[in-house]
């Protein structure tokens, strides 16, 4: 029973529809919107539309028929209003179309407009899944290096939610954020393309272990011990867990020494490790002083610890007068005159 009523109810719509654009080509022909005017067209507006693109033109929403084909024409081409957005819908009002006649100085007294309900229209749609930007991304980290030269382990790809675009070809540009300093969140923007046009940015987090290497101590060290091979070794350790100053090259650390003792195991840093002095304070070393192209040589006690380049005191042992010279080399102090 249900069903017979409801074919009846769309039957009667269908006839009812067809009864209206009968009477607008056959019975009204020589009235208009306002009375009098010839017609020279005819709009039958239909109840359900679906568009693809925006705008949304009188031709998309109407049946539109009529002798004079430059204005039929001229009312398909129409702009009466923008497309909902994808997924989305909007009605539009005989009123409505009546207003954009006016307004685009087509003659409202010539035309025959059908009073029925609003017109919906429906926009088309292509849903962009999460699942579908988290393959895109995985595929451009194939392409780029992304993790600089060091090893790196993907543990998720996050997506705020899915997209809604309108329909056609899609494609994809995936750009990375500079790698956080001590972060595993990488921040990425997936620009997604319909018909080589940009449509929207799609925002996602890339959480990654990034494996860095750093020097180690292998076993425990006291004070001012000069680090050698033998007491180093590399061990790859998540950035994030990297100390801020720690020594990722071992030019930066053999032939220095430790200021404090270390346990094994210790990620050695650059504020951990220094010179040691080429001079000591009660060394005796050659003071060369120099005054343009003249030099004078003499001997010298060092009255503290000196590394190269650096300013230290030092007593001339002929003439016990303070001097500061700077440090040349283990036997060498330099002075300026």
């Amino acid at each position: 029973m249900i069903k017979q009523a409801h074919s009846k109810k769309l039957l009667h719509k269908v006839l009812t529809f067809s009864t209206w654009f009968l009477l607008t080509l056959f019975v009204l022909p020589s009235t208009g919107l306002a009375s009098g005017a010839p017609v020279r067209a005819f709009i039958a507006l239909v109840p359900r539309v679906t568009v693809d693109d925006d705008p949304v033109l009188l031709g998309d929403i109407a049946h539109i028929r009529g002798q004079d084909t430059k204005l039929v024409d001229e009312l398909k081409k129409l702009v009466v209003g923008r497309a909902p957005l994808p997924g989305k819908t909007r009605q539009i009002e005989a009123a409505y179309v009546v207003l954009k006649l006016k307004q685009n100085h087509i003659p409202v007294d010539q035309v025959a407009l059908n009073e029925t309900a609003p017109t919906t229209v429906v926009r088309n749609s292509t849903l962009v899944r999460r699942d579908q930007v988290r393959s895109v991304i995985r595929d451009a980290l194939v392409r780029e290096d992304l993790f600089q030269g060091r090893r790196g382990v993907v543990r998720d790809i996050r997506v705020a939610d899915d997209l809604v675009v309108p329909p056609g070809e899609l494609s994809y540009r995936v750009v990375f954020a500079e790698i956080p300093i001590r972060s595993n969140k990488i921040p990425v923007s997936v620009a997604v393309f319909v018909n080589g046009k940009q449509y929207r940015k799609i925002w996602a987090t890339l959480l990654a272990d990034i494996l860095q290497e750093v020097v180690v101590l292998k076993h425990t060290m006291r004070r001012y011990q000069r680090i050698t091979t033998e007491d180093i070794q590399w061990v790859d350790m998540n950035l994030v867990d990297i100390p801020k100053n720690a020594i990722t090259s071992d030019q930066d650390i053999l032939g220095k020494r430790i200021t404090k003792s270390l346990l094994s195991g210790t990620v050695l840093r650059s504020d951990i490790v220094e010179l040691p002095p080429l001079v000591k304070r009660g060394d005796i070393v050659t003071v060369k002083a120099v005054s343009g192209a003249l030099q004078v040589t003499t001997l010298g006690k060092a009255k503290g610890n000196g590394r190269h380049g650096e300013r230290i005191k030092i007593i001339n042992i002929d003439t016990q007068k303070e001097l500061y010279g700077y440090v040349v080399d283990a036997k060498t102090v330099k002075v300026l005159f």
